[in-house]
């Protein structure tokens, strides 16, 4: 794609199905009375925020300002209430990012002042390399759904017990920033938001042949909630998943999981083009997603309704906040090689491996690090490699940092390793005589982590003699290890 010389808008070529998809919209938009259905509705949300003239609608931008406006515009038609008196804008980031919030009441006396948030984001990745990114499916699909879930529950509000809030989220694909910042944000009671949904993804459904409530687990009686025969539209097909489970991909639902709250992605997965310019509207299934905007509305308002609604008290493993305490299961190859004290000589490294229950202790950024390990070490030799079995029992300062479920550490302490086993080649070595069974020194190393997964490399330097004695040189033996790790934890 080439960069217009008098405009900063690029095109791409207009297939004869987009330009009819066209028309076909702008008669429906001027159709008398506006009488217009769900379908076509939703079609034209798709293709007005994955237009080209939206240029990708990256946060930020004043294409992504444009997308906040249209969704602004269509509210105000429906009648949604703002969820602040003044405006449906939460603007953050010095002006550059804004959430679009608006709230439709409940009518019970108590139970209105419980909430239900559905969120969807419709910020994308813009243009790169000249070629627009239009994310048709991720996520305008999602935010014509909410639009049109809207009107919907406005038109049936007084069906509403428990008040609705309605998230047009910005800045999700540059790190949940909108729903985050919504959450720290908040002037309501954490505990008064009893359930999020985030729409995300579900105009594929077709290929899919399902919509998948990824959750359902975080509410008591969740699955039979979702599934219930009477809140399933004929055609679809709904299934449920206890939880999120993917640690390489991310919704709107992460802030609100963390503290806590039950949550539902809903979502016909990565089918679709997923972040790629093929991302376009004239690919998306409308009547499956008009089916799926039906059963969300459905399923809103059975959540509103209910009386003996409640969280399950569990969370998905991708969602749990930081615990105080942590444990994990350790595997670690590397090498090993004795070092002489004395003497420009070192020994010839082996390959060494070991095994490790891990426990860490957190206060924030800072942890405590005790593990126990069984490693065989080994070092060449011209006679035979020497190997020692080993329990060995480290404990580390370590410095993290963590952030949705991703992160880094340094740690730096000490070890005692305890030799209760070796050998050089097939013969036993001496631990009476030659060898001390004991010792001691310290490890330092770094890690990097998606949970529940972290890899790492440490290296271990022993500060006390392998050997019992000094050889010819007057030197003595000390091991020093390396290793590379992967831990995985619950």
């Amino acid at each position: 794609m080439k960069k217009s010389t008098t405009s900063k808008i690029y095109f791409k070529p207009v297939s004869m199905g987009r330009f009819l998809s066209f028309l076909f919209i702008l008669s429906a938009i001027f159709s008398a009375n506006g009488q217009t259905t769900l379908k076509e509705r939703l079609e034209k949300h798709v293709y007005t925020l994955a237009s080209d003239s939206m240029q990708g609608r990256k946060a930020g931008t004043e294409y992504a300002r444009m997308a906040s406006e249209y969704i602004v515009r269509q509210w105000e038609e429906i009648g949604i209430e703002p969820y602040r008196d003044y405006s449906f804008l939460q603007i953050f980031n010095n002006g550059n990012y804004r959430n679009i919030v608006g709230i439709i009441r409940g009518n019970d006396a108590v139970l209105k002042n419980e909430y239900i948030v559905v969120g969807a984001h419709y910020d994308h990745l813009g243009v790169k390399n000249g070629t627009v990114y239009n994310g048709a499916d991720d996520n305008a699909s999602g935010v014509a759904a909410l639009i049109e879930l809207a009107r919907e529950l406005k038109l049936n509000q007084s069906n509403l017990k428990r008040s609705v809030i309605l998230i047009a989220f910005d800045a999700e694909e540059v790190g949940l920033i909108g729903s985050t910042y919504f959450m720290n944000h908040l002037d309501i009671p954490v505990e008064n938001i009893k359930l999020m949904i985030s729409v995300d993804m579900v105009g594929w459904y077709k290929a899919k042949g399902e919509v998948e409530y990824e959750g359902s687990g975080t509410i008591k009686n969740g699955k039979e909630m979702i599934l219930s025969p009477q809140s399933i539209p004929a055609g679809l097909h709904v299934v449920t998943k206890n939880f999120e489970s993917s640690i390489f991909t991310a919704t709107d639902t992460e802030s609100f999981a963390t503290k806590g709250i039950p949550t539902l992605a809903v979502t016909t997965g990565q089918k679709s083009p997923y972040h790629k310019p093929e991302d376009d509207a004239e690919l998306i299934d409308y009547e499956g997603l008009a089916l799926i905007t039906g059963h969300l509305k459905n399923t809103v308002e059975t959540v509103s309704q209910s009386t003996d609604y409640a969280a399950s008290g569990k969370v998905a493993k991708k969602h749990r906040g930081q615990q105080r305490f942590t444990f994990g299961l350790s595997a670690s190859i590397g090498s090993n090689h004795h070092y002489y004290t004395d003497g420009a000589v070192d020994g010839k490294s082996a390959t060494s491996y070991g095994v490790s229950l891990v426990s860490q202790v957190n206060f924030g950024k800072y942890a405590i690090r005790p593990e126990v390990s069984y490693e065989r070490i080994r070092a060449k030799y011209p006679a035979g490699t020497v190997s020692t079995d080993n329990l060995t029992v480290p404990l580390s300062f370590v410095l993290q940092t963590v952030q949705r479920g991703m992160g880094a550490d340094l740690f730096v302490g000490g070890y005692y390793s305890y030799h209760f086993d070796g050998k050089q080649g097939k013969e036993k070595i001496d631990f009476e005589n030659t060898f001390n069974r004991s010792e001691g020194g310290l490890t330092v190393g770094f890690s990097l982590f998606v949970k529940p997964i972290k890899i790492g490399f440490t290296n271990r330097k022993a500060l006390t003699n392998f050997t019992r004695n000094a050889n010819a040189d007057n030197a003595h033996l000390r091991n020093r290890t390396s290793y590379f790790t992967m831990t995985y934890l619950f």
